[in-house]
């Protein structure tokens, strides 16, 4: 397990103040979705581990995998060293399970190369408004949570102020206009929870943070108002080519410098029958974005029911070597 501080540092967030990429064209789908083109990718990473220990470690390396969902298939062409199992946690990820052996001061390179298939969507409102789910799914989804504080007296008040409706996609609307015009965006290495996330200012109040603040913030609102909401976790790109690097022993001091090469990225989806699951990443273009999902997103794993801050939502975790450095190169082709 690594710290909340470490955790942070694999996922610093990128905010787009402009969609750099339209959407594709899109085609209805008789299952309420219009569908774009898909973007197929290619992704290799490399992560640099490092034996800080003054004895031979064998050890156990836990690597974050691409999931497939109903908007994504992921397949795994080649981890290097070689997988001795696929595990899945509580919510549902999977990920593969290595094992070195380092020497003192040793350097292990673990590479990985992921094929990554990407369909964006848009929810087609013209064939539902949207009906509340029922039994034990909300259950589950609305629970409160170490950074999805429900009972918050404040963030209740402001989400049935805000978004109280009969219809739970207007709802969802209008809580992501509310967050989404109230983001006051800095990098945060560590994490406020929605509690510590919402601020008082003389303007009013104001959500404090980067992807992760606004993303607590809407989902312990929707999960007030009964909406069950979870957060999904991953790439957000600005272009179908990129290359993301992270130097874990310089991430401090850079600051928001990080931004201009790291895409690191969380945003929140809800659970709205007919549709099922559907995303609302308000940072993407600055924009409510709720039931709008772009093919720069690649998926790496889902946050429901608790948070691990471990291998489960980073790029590559060892049990007792340093991981040092992690690199991505994306090469994406629009079919």
């Amino acid at each position: 397990m690594m710290g909340h501080s470490s955790y942070r540092l694999v996922l610093a967030c990128i905010v787009l103040a402009v969609v750099f990429l339209p959407l594709s064209p899109l085609t209805t789908s008789s299952s309420g979705f219009k569908l774009g083109s898909q973007v197929t990718y290619t992704i290799v990473g490399r992560f640099l581990l490092v034996n800080n220990n003054n004895v031979t470690v064998n050890d156990y390396i836990y690597i974050s995998l691409p999931q497939n969902t109903s908007f994504q298939q992921s397949y795994v062409v080649k981890i290097e060293p070689r997988p001795i199992r696929l595990l899945q946690d509580e919510d549902g990820n999977v990920f593969a399970v290595a094992a070195v052996t380092a020497r003192p001061n040793e350097r292990v390179w673990v590479n990985v190369t992921y094929r990554v298939i990407v369909t964006p969507y848009e929810i087609d409102r013209a064939q539902s408004r949207g009906v509340w789910p029922q039994g034990e799914l909300v259950r589950q989804y609305t629970r409160s949570t170490m950074y999805w504080d429900i009972y918050n007296a404040t963030l209740v008040k402001i989400a049935y102020d805000t978004a109280y409706r009969d219809a739970p996609l207007e709802v969802v609307d209008r809580l992501a206009s509310w967050v989404v015009g109230r983001v006051r965006y800095t990098v945060n290495l560590g994490r406020s929870g929605s509690n510590h996330a919402l601020v008082y200012t003389g303007r009013g109040y104001a959500i404090q943070g980067d992807c992760v603040e606004v993303s607590d913030v809407f989902i312990t609102m929707a999960r007030s108002l009964g909406i069950p909401a979870r957060a999904a976790y991953g790439f957000l790109l600005t272009s179908y080519k990129e290359h993301m690097w992270l130097n874990m022993s310089t991430v401090e001091e850079e600051g928001e410098a990080i931004l201009s090469h790291w895409g690191g990225h969380m945003w929140p989806q809800v659970y709205i029958d007919p549709y099922g699951w559907i995303d609302v990443d308000m940072l993407d273009g600055m924009s409510p974005n709720v039931g709008r999902f772009s093919a720069r997103h690649v998926v790496f794993g889902f946050e429901e029911t608790k948070y691990y801050g471990s291998s489960l939502t980073s790029s590559c975790i060892p049990s007792y070597m340093t991981l040092s450095y992690i690199e991505y190169w994306f090469d994406g082709e629009l079919s």
